[in-house]
């Protein structure tokens, strides 16, 4: 049988047809995301978040400008000032001492050391890791509190600490933490994430915060970076990871986003944490921990966010920091544009584009 060749302008078309959509759209917001003074970020969560998010797209890209942002951020700081802020926060004395909001910017630097090999980067990040293993605050069990006399566990505190332990060798620790949270937050019922539980009180917040399950689902996700099958912890942490992506599948609205109160569609669709469940999610498919449906409900996530939220490098919709409350008080918060939502975005995006 002889065979045909295949025109150029349709080899085009299927190549074009390859590309996952939107990826224009992912680079045009690092970009301008790197047009922004690197010193107008302080040693926070939202930056943290979004310069891990740059990291990533970095990973993908190979474009040294997003790694050279990182590092002119990076010059601002050394190991005594991290551990300073650690400890008094970074407004004291108003600030709450021992902070899990000061904690993700380390994983941007190992993320940065992984490429640029300078020990000023790893010693922050090797700051901030000892202070999570040694002093910060832990309930009985072994929980990480949220700042030092909180007595409280956030599910934001696991994305501020169980990728910087996975990536520095203790992802069971980092499968601990998430197992340990999962045990008086994760309804029985959807498999969603509660916001918060008071170990001294033994009460919880009533309602199914968006971004929270987000937080919770790429800690999973970047838990399993290196946690062997044949770990103890693996098939627990698995099982929290499958009744999870099952409430969020049926919590997912028509149009692929998720709300600021995951069971109520009556709140308002939340670009951020629509966007760390497609990370978590395209994570954890190709890490082979959840079935490969999962794809479709991300990827409609992610045209959903892109159609609806992104437009001339700039991620809207993201809600402003969110303490734990009721759902009156999660719809109340102002929306926008925020650093946490744009790093949501360029992490989601480091896991589409893998799929090509």
């Amino acid at each position: 049988m002889k065979l045909r060749l295949i025109p150029a302008c349709l080899l085009l078309c299927f190549c074009a047809a390859a590309r996952q959509p939107y990826m224009d759209r992912w680079r045009a917001v690092a970009d301008r995301l790197i047009t922004t003074p690197p010193e107008s970020y302080p040693f926070n969560w939202g930056e943290g978040v979004q310069l891990i998010g740059l990291m990533k797209i970095h990973e993908r890209t190979r474009d040294a400008r997003y790694a050279d942002y990182v590092e002119k951020w990076a010059a601002r700081f050394d190991a005594a000032a991290a551990g300073r802020i650690l400890r008094e926060g970074l407004n004291p004395p108003r600030s709450r001492a021992g902070y899990c909001g000061h904690w993700s910017p380390a994983t941007a630097l190992f993320y940065l050391d992984r490429v640029r090999r300078k020990p000023e980067h790893l010693r922050i990040a090797e700051e901030v890791i000892g202070y999570i293993r040694n002093t910060a605050e832990r309930s009985p069990e072994g929980a990480l509190g949220h700042w030092q006399g909180s007595h409280q566990l956030w599910v934001d505190t696991l994305y501020m600490a169980c990728p910087l332990l996975a990536a520095f060798g203790s992802p069971d620790e980092a499968a601990r933490q998430v197992i340990l949270f999962a045990r008086p937050l994760q309804d029985e019922k959807t498999g969603l994430f509660y916001h918060m539980w008071d170990w001294q009180t033994r009460q919880r917040s009533p309602d199914l915060w968006g971004r929270g399950n987000g937080w919770v689902l790429m800690s999973i996700a970047d838990s399993f970076d290196g946690l062997r099958k044949k770990h103890p912890q693996y098939r627990e942490l698995k099982a929290i990871a499958e009744k999870l992506a099952r409430g969020l599948q049926t919590t997912q609205d028509a149009d692929g986003l998720w709300h600021t109160v995951m069971n109520d569609h009556t709140a308002y669709a939340e670009s951020s944490a629509t966007m760390m469940v497609t990370y978590g999610l395209l994570k954890l498919v190709r890490l082979k921990i959840l079935p490969r449906a999962y794809r479709e409900p991300a990827l409609r996530a992610w045209k959903a966010v892109n159609e609806k939220y992104v437009k001339d490098g700039v991620v809207t919709g993201v809600s402003a920091g969110t303490g734990p409350g009721d759902r009156a008080s999660y719809i109340a918060r102002a929306v926008g544009t925020e650093t946490w939502g744009t790093g949501a975005y360029l992490m989601a995006g480091s896991e589409v584009d893998r799929l090509k």
